[in-house]
């Protein structure tokens, strides 16, 4: 039987992230919730309805302004539009908690449809089928209101929208086909042509075509582009190559201006197909890379439009095509610019115009025109460092080493959906401390790891893409051991970011921030070893400013971090995974409730003259996994903000392991690089039987400047 084990973890409910500043608007006082109800809270997975009512009934009971239930599920409609997923979770939560208490089953079911609305558009397609099925269910008992059935003709094409993204095509036809029966027009429409698109994307082309025909012209001048992309899709599914690639080239020429490059991108992606399809692989690259050039033009916006009609096409699907074209034709350093590119893009996509990103953030930040060719890359690299960047695409991964002296692509065939499983399942089996976790380590060592040719003791940094950054590489088992026993290890977001953090330069060490052990108001919350953490730090740097329990606040922490060259949080923290902008730090309850730091006000941090940010908390440097790339949380943050070094977590950690760790890493961090540092402090953990499993030792990683 395994030892209890104190653990940092998402424990706390997104119920306390929500509160931090929220009162009650009659007396001021903060918004309470009973043990009951923070148990309940507990008992439930993140995005079930019981959750959700619970957490529903806690904010409006803290919002100021009330509003009807119809009212908020307006505004968690207008949020979702706009991609502002959680806010609009929030919203709809009020609606659910007054559906309940009313018993008002029509309320009931808008609040689940729009729960489900989001889930859909946020790519959460199995909760979105939950609340979908539950708001079907609620309209139907709801029959006795007299336009249930244009309700009810909308939770139909959501639903069938998610079927449809599923590939479950007889599902998806049912519910189109209902919703065309009772919807309004625009509805009827939408229906039409989502299910035209899943005929297509089922291999019916004859069904999709006479669809498309049908839904005749649109209702709206603004989805024109989508029926010009559909009809020449239609012809190229037909084996019509070259009318495909005049009907893409008219609409490629048609929205040439910088207004409709993201039409022309997109026309521009059709054209590369149809090329390949007529064996033109030049064309086709040219293409690519001409549609690459739209997409730097293409404004960040979310298209909820286009997702609700069926179109789900993703950026980032154009430069991974674009990828596996130059790679399979020797064009590895023009591939590689691609891949770098495609990584500044996904920022720009998920922070839009949601948070003030700072001019200096430069390759962090995601700004397309700071991307390097891989002779700039390489020329910043010191020598005896290995650059890895790697790029995974649906039926294989790609990799390249880069070194002052050269760079080395590598074809990785594993398809993604294997890569996912392995990662996943190794970092699993190692926060659950399951000790037949070798195998699935050492099969990914061998796929990921040999085919590099790494040179003995050469420092490594490596790029992970897509389910990779789910994986430690320093904890893959390999002949010699696990790869930290032989490299130091370190992990950058991009090739080109890396380069931007090496430019910053290094300040000194001589003023740190440490806040340990925050009070939560909850006392089985607390975290013992956070405080001896901290402590310990001020034992090795005696001008440590140390503040803990309720001295640990939010408001200390934004105030001061401007200030210091190190941040060390001991806490909990929690990844949200609908939208990682909204990941938390949870610090001290104050006056007015518990404060929460979530991801997006970090971008407005000037952390310029930090050294490093150390985040002992868990899960910190894990976030969703976008199609793009980027395990979106706090790591793009705290760069963007100008720290140089950031130290997060894979998984929650031990609280008393985590503070042996950390005593370590600051004593050695004295006289050495934190590269260095940290792989000490790991080999110690690992040296002692009683924290040698990798559940112990592996949890942090350094990203960023390693020296």
């Amino acid at each position: 039987m395994r030892p209890a084990i104190l653990v940092r973890g998402s424990v706390l409910p997104l119920l306390l992230a929500v509160l931090g500043c929220q009162t009650n608007a009659l007396t001021g006082a903060p918004a309470v919730v009973s043990a009951e109800q923070v148990a309940a809270i507990r008992a439930e997975e993140v995005g079930t309805a019981a959750r959700f009512s619970v957490e529903g009934k806690v904010l409006y009971e803290a919002d100021a302004t009330k509003r009807s239930g119809y009212d908020y599920c307006g505004v968690c409609v207008t949020r979702a539009n706009r991609g502002d997923f959680r806010e609009a979770i929030r919203a709809a939560t009020k609606a659910l908690f007054l559906g309940e208490r009313s018993g008002d089953e029509y309320l009931l079911a808008f609040a689940n449809r729009d729960i489900a609305l989001t889930y859909s558009l946020a790519g959460h397609l199995d909760r979105a089928e939950t609340f979908a099925t539950r708001a079907v269910a609620h309209v139907n008992r709801a029959s006795n209101v007299r336009d249930y059935k244009k309700a009810r003709a909308l939770i139909y094409k959501i639903r069938g929208d998610v079927y449809a993204r599923q590939g479950r095509i007889p599902e998806a036809v049912a519910d189109y086909q209902a919703a065309i029966l009772d919807g309004e027009p625009k509805v009827r429409w939408l229906a039409k042509v989502a299910l035209a698109n899943a005929y297509l994307a089922d291999g019916l082309v004859a069904e999709a075509k006479s669809l498309f025909d049908e839904a005749g012209r649109t209702p709206d001048a603004a989805y024109a582009p989508l029926i010009e992309r559909a009809i020449a899709e239609i012809a190229l599914r037909e084996g019509d190559h070259a009318a495909a690639a005049r009907l893409f080239r008219q609409a490629a020429d048609k929205h040439a201006t910088a207004a409709d490059s993201y039409h022309a991108m997109w026309a521009l992606d059709g054209l590369a197909r149809a090329h390949l399809a007529g064996d033109d692989r030049d064309g086709a690259i040219a293409a690519y890379l001409r549609a690459i050039g739209a997409a730097e033009s293409v404004r960040a916006v979310f298209r909820s439009e286009e997702v609700k009609a069926g179109f789900f096409g993703d950026i980032q699907h154009v430069f991974d095509r674009a990828i596996d074209l130059l790679m399979t034709s020797g064009r590895a350093e023009d591939a590689l610019w691609v891949s770098e590119r495609s990584r500044a893009r996904a920022l720009l996509d998920l922070v839009r115009d949601r948070a003030a990103v700072p001019a200096g953030g430069n390759g962090i930040a995601g700004e397309m025109g700071e991307v390097l060719a891989a002779s700039d890359i390489r020329a910043a690299l010191p020598d005896g460092v290995a650059l890895v960047v790697y790029h995974v695409l649906a039926e294989r991964t790609y990799a390249w080493v880069l070194r002052r002296d050269g760079i080395r692509p590598a074809r990785i065939d594993i398809d993604r959906d294997d890569l996912v499983d392995r990662a996943i399942a190794y970092r699993i089996a190692l926060a659950d401390r399951i000790l037949q976790s070798s195998p699935t380590g050492a099969a990914l060592h061998r796929a990921l790891i040999e085919p590099l040719a790494l040179k003995p003791a050469e420092a490594l940094v490596f790029v992970p893409h897509d389910a990779l950054h789910y994986l430690p590489f320093h904890a893959l088992p390999g002949a010699r051991g696990y790869l930290v026993e032989s490299h130091a290890v370190s992990y950058a977001p991009s090739a080109s970011a890396l380069v931007e953090i090496l430019r910053r330069g290094a300040p000194g060490r001589e003023t740190i921030l440490a806040m340990g052990n925050p009070d939560l108001g909850i006392p089985s919350l607390d975290l013992p070893g956070a405080s001896d953490e901290v402590r310990s730090i001020k034992s090795i740097y005696p001008q440590t400013e140390l503040y803990e329990r309720l001295e640990a606040t939010k408001a200390r922490l934004i105030a001061r971090a401007p200030d210091i060259n190190v941040l060390h949080v001991a806490a909990h923290a929690e990844v949200d995974d609908l939208d990682p902008l909204y990941s938390t730090i949870h610090l001290a309850q104050t006056p007015t409730g518990p404060a929460s730091l979530e991801a997006r006000e970090i971008y407005g941090l000037d952390l310029s003259g930090t050294r490093l940010v150390a985040l002992s908390a868990c899960d910190t440097g894990r976030g969703r996994v976008t199609r793009g790339d980027e395990i979106w949380g706090f790591t793009r943050t705290f760069l963007s903000a100008g720290t140089r070094s950031l130290l997060v977590s894979h998984w929650p950690v031990s609280d008393e392991s985590t503070a042996r760790l950390m005593a370590r890493f600051y004593a050695d961090w004295r006289d050495k690089p934190a590269g260095a540092a940290l792989r000490n402090a790991q080999l110690a953990l690992l040296a002692d039987e009683r924290t040698s499993h990798p559940f112990y030792w592996a949890p942090f990683t350094l990203v960023g400047d390693w020296r």
